[in-house]
């Protein structure tokens, strides 16, 4: 019963196989048929595509050859109109040249037929000197045969009778001139010094205080001064011994002062003696502690002062040891004048002048400001406080320049740079201003006979005044003695030896007073 159904399924599965196998190869050979009339009718279309594009590509192109045809031709065109001008242009500048080219040959041959003529009439000229030498040989000639019978003395004693008279006539007329052309350049020199020296001084503005520096300590009694003074002296021995100084007590005015070459020491003595009045109980022991304590102080506020002022003059490569010596300047004085602010107004003062006349202000600010180190110094070191500086600064790092400026400021070395006489001017500035300084009665007077005694040690001088306390030295001489040449020559030996010898601020005018007289008889 199962078996005939098997047997029509397994028919009917391979009657129904071929059947699509055929079916399958049938719509496959279709499919192929209409993708080739596809594909045939694509690439109709695309060649068509193509023709149509072709075509307009070349409708394009033939469009961009016409209008690059006619840009090149407008082009050409520009490019010949400017060619035709250029060549106008240049036809026009030979012709102006050509002319002038005629114009200079013209020029030429005209001074040629002058240098011609000149030429010939030098030859004339010449030849007419010629004779004109040959007859004044022969008169000379005569003139000395002539002289020679006339006279006794021979012909070479007559010429140098001629000739000494000849060089005294001359030295007279170039005293003369000499005399003129200082004269004019003292003009000048001083009209643009003071041109230069008060645009400096209009842009100077740093404050000033004077701070005379007085090293005095007033005891608010009489109890206070024994506290301090202690029995026998012996608190006051004690601070002596300690800070280096003397000390010396007035009892009218209940006060100290404290005496010693050492600004430092000295200052170092009165802060002390000053925190002793506070103290309830003095002794050696509280002396020596107040003494150290008061010597960190004052070693703190000397590096601060240092400090400060480097900072102030924008100095910040200062070295340390040169801020200290700046700061130890706090406590020199000189004719009154605290130098700590004298070289700070000169280091001011010298970087706006360098500023003015072309030098390096900060060379010049830094020369200013070092030029009186050597203050803070010269109470231990043999030398003048110049050299001393100079080699304080040396040993600590300064440029050759700015050392020379601080060994030449007071002319211990002869200044051959402008750095070292904007120094010195600065310095002269400083302490000539009013009020900057003040001397006292032996130095005044003994300023007045320096200058006398300079005046009246030169030969021909009968009198010596000090006119202008001390800017002027009016010498009068013997007219017998001296004449004008030789008083032009005493004039400048004077203020030589003055520069030389004494030391002033600004200038000093020497004046030579010879009386001249004509005598004549009516017979």
């Amino acid at each position: 019963m199962m078996t005939l159904p098997v047997y029509i399924f397994i028919g009917s599965f391979l009657t129904a196989l071929p059947l699509t196998w055929l079916g399958l190869r049938w719509v496959r050979n279709y499919r192929i048929r209409e993708a080739k009339t596809q594909a045939k009718v694509l690439v109709e279309k695309a060649q068509d595509g193509a023709k149509e594009h072709r075509a307009d590509a070349n409708k394009r192109m033939d469009e961009f050859r016409h209008q690059a045809e006619r840009r090149f031709e407008k082009d050409t065109r520009k490019i010949n109109q400017k060619i035709n001008v250029l060549d106008s242009k240049l036809r026009e500048k030979e012709g102006r040249l050509q002319k002038k080219l005629n114009q200079r040959e013209d020029i030429f041959k005209r001074k040629l037929s002058v240098v011609d003529s000149q030429d010939a009439l030098a030859q004339r000229k010449q030849q007419k000197l010629d004779q004109l030498l040959e007859e004044k040989r022969k008169i000379e000639s005569e003139f000395r045969h002539k002289l020679s019978q006339l006279s006794s003395e021979d012909e070479e004693s007559i010429r140098g009778k001629l000739a000494e008279n000849l060089i005294q006539e001359e030295r007279r007329r170039s005293s003369k001139r000499a005399e003129l052309i200082l004269e004019e350049a003292h003009a000048d020199a001083e009209r643009e010094a003071r041109y230069y020296l008060s645009r400096a001084l209009n842009r100077f503005a740093r404050p000033y205080c004077a701070e005379r520096g007085i090293g005095i300590v007033y005891f608010p009694n009489a109890e206070a001064r024994k506290k301090v003074v202690g029995d026998d002296r012996q608190n006051l021995i004690a601070v002596e011994r300690i800070c280096g100084v003397d000390i010396s007590i007035n009892e009218e005015l209940n006060s100290a002062s404290c005496l010693g070459f050492d600004p430092v020491r000295r200052e170092l003595a009165r802060a002390s003696l000053e925190k002793l009045i506070h103290e309830r109980v003095v002794n050696e022991k509280r002396i020596e502690d107040i003494v150290t304590k008061t010597k960190k102080d004052l070693f703190k506020r000397i590096r601060q002062d240092g400090n400060k002022l480097a900072n102030e003059l924008g100095m910040k490569d200062l070295h340390p040891e040169i801020r200290n010596m700046m700061g130890a300047l706090r406590y020199r004085y000189s004719f009154s004048q605290n130098q700590h602010y004298h070289c700070a107004e000169v280091g001011w003062l010298c970087g706006l002048l360098s500023s003015e006349l072309g030098v390096e202000q900060k060379k010049g600010r830094r020369a200013g400001l070092l030029h009186d180190i050597g203050k803070a110094m010269d109470h231990s070191m043999e030398g003048g406080h110049a050299v001393i500086g100079a080699d304080f600064i040396q040993t600590n790092g300064e440029s050759e320049e700015i050392v020379h400026a601080v060994r030449a400021h007071h002319f211990d070395e002869q200044p051959n740079s402008d750095l070292a006489y904007l120094v010195i001017a600065a310095d002269a500035m400083s302490g000539a201003r009013p009020g900057a300084r003040r001397s006292t009665i032996d130095s005044y007077n003994q300023k007045m006979a320096d200058l006398q005694n300079i005046g009246n040690s030169f030969e021909g001088v009968v009198s010596t005044y000090i006119l202008s306390a001390g800017r002027e030295v009016r010498v009068v001489v013997d007219s017998g003695r001296v004449d004008d040449v030789a008083a032009l020559d005493l004039s400048r030996k004077i203020a030589q030896k003055i520069e030389e010898e004494c030391s002033y601020p600004g200038q000093i005018r020497v004046t030579v007073v010879r009386e001249s007289q004509a005598v004549e008889y009516a017979r």
